[in-house]
């Protein structure tokens, strides 16, 4: 699902999903459930108290809401045709390396990192292309910090 707001990605990952929500009109109770978390969970992501783990992000991405937009800050409607640089899918095979990593800095399992790429690959497919792979790598940083 596609939405926009004023500002677009000058707003907090926290504010995107609100208004996500918002437009589906769906209370936190509701909307934690399509991610599969509880209310107060979904009220600390939108408050930017907690970043969401990708399944999280994986489960509303199914139930139709754009998560490009709500890690990036970019709206489906102004993606361009990411798939024909290949360089940006090496910048996120390489984005996975660096930031699939557990506390302690060991690389997360396999399954964990393929899902991680699959999430960035299509995630660059929806949102406007990064002009370089440090601007992939920056808007990661910005929504971990979020």
């Amino acid at each position: 699902m596609a939405f926009t707001s004023p500002g677009g990605w000058n707003l907090s990952f926290g504010r995107r999903l609100r208004d996500a929500r918002d437009q589906l009109r769906l209370t936190q109770e509701q909307f934690a459930e399509l991610g599969g978390v509880k209310r107060v969970s979904q009220h600390l992501y939108e408050q930017d108290a907690r970043v969401p783990d990708l399944n999280y992000l994986l489960r509303l991405k199914e139930h139709g809401v754009d998560v490009g937009h709500l890690v990036l800050g970019d709206s489906i409607g102004h993606a361009q045709a990411a798939s024909s640089s290949p360089d940006l899918y090496v910048a996120a095979f390489r984005t996975v390396d660096e930031f699939a990593r557990d506390d302690a800095g060991t690389p997360l399992p396999y399954v964990e990192r393929e899902r991680f790429f699959s999430f960035l690959c299509t995630t660059l497919a929806q949102t406007s292309t990064p002009k370089s792979s440090s601007e992939l790598k920056e808007r990661l940083v910005r929504f971990m910090r979020s």
